[in-house]
């Protein structure tokens, strides 16, 4: 069944029948080939964090008991900015909810603060945030997902690593999901270390009052600043979109992505039924 790429983080589809929530199986994506490991990560004592996390706990803990502001945004139209590396004093703004989970100095390292917004905060998805994550994406794509297709972020340590949440004040507002796949529909990634590979994004989805300050690009550019991405065997992203959601084809085309294919009847409940192949070299130096 294929998967609503930003079907609806722009706009919703002019209408979505019952039979749209189909579960999640083998997909019929161009080249499908999905890594599928079974191995989770645990995480280490609290005792052994570093120092600067136990005082960023405290310090978070103090400004949630202060914090008096409403958690709704107040969305602009300000132009989408690029992500940008966390440092010690810009993370003093993380939220306690945010931190929380984060056990271990790498895992702490991970958290990015979205420019211009310190009370966002893109970080690896947790068990926790697991629930809020399907209930946004149920709000937002016309595609029921089976239970695995979110537990495998966790689980999967190639899904785990090219997905990112987004919270607001702690809470997760929107996510992305990708995978690795073989260029070649005959080649499985992950028993060829020298075979080109792609990230294909499967889902990425933000709630509606929380569009337009910057949240979505900042989750994609995570995606694309790790190392998976930046792997010489990695050669391209790309997404499927629906051929008349105009706003999401000049979001991607804003972000470097081009228009490689339109291919007919891929979102079977929707009329018309087409989705454009949206894709975005990555040429590292």
């Amino acid at each position: 069944m294929p998967q609503p790429t930003l079907l609806s983080y722009f706009s919703k589809p002019t209408s979505t029948s019952a039979g749209a929530h189909n579960v999640v199986g083998a997909d019929e994506h161009l080249r499908v080939n999905t890594a599928h490991n079974n191995s989770s990560s645990k995480t280490e004592s609290q005792s052994n964090e570093p120092s600067i996390v136990s005082s960023l706990l405290d310090q978070a803990s103090a400004s949630r008991a202060a914090k008096t502001t409403s958690s709704e945004p107040t969305p602009d139209n300000t132009k989408d900015a690029n992500i940008n590396g966390t440092s010690h004093d810009s993370i003093t703004n993380v939220s306690l909810g945010a931190i929380e989970g984060f056990s271990n100095a790498d895992k702490f390292a991970q958290i990015v603060v979205v420019p211009h917004r310190p009370e966002a905060v893109i970080v690896p998805v947790q068990q926790a945030h697991l629930p809020a994550i399907q209930r946004l994406t149920s709000t937002t794509l016309p595609v029921h997902y089976n239970q695995s297709f979110f537990t495998s972020t966790l689980t999967d340590p190639v899904a785990s690593q090219l997905s990112r949440t987004v919270l607001y004040h702690s809470e997760p507002v929107g996510w992305i999901r990708c995978r690795l796949e073989s260029c070649s529909p005959t080649t499985n990634t992950g028993l060829s270390k020298n075979a080109p590979s792609q990230i294909y994004i499967q889902a990425l989805a933000l709630l509606a009052p929380y569009r337009s300050l910057g949240l979505a690009t900042s989750l994609l550019e995570t995606v694309l600043s790790s190392s998976i991405a930046k792997s010489s065997g990695t050669v391209c992203i790309y997404a499927h979109v629906w051929e008349r959601n105009e706003d999401a084809l000049d979001w991607y085309a804003k972000r470097d992505f081009k228009r490689v294919m339109l291919v007919d009847m891929y979102y079977r409940k929707l009329r018309p039924a087409g989705a454009w192949i949206v894709r975005r070299e990555l040429n590292w130096p």
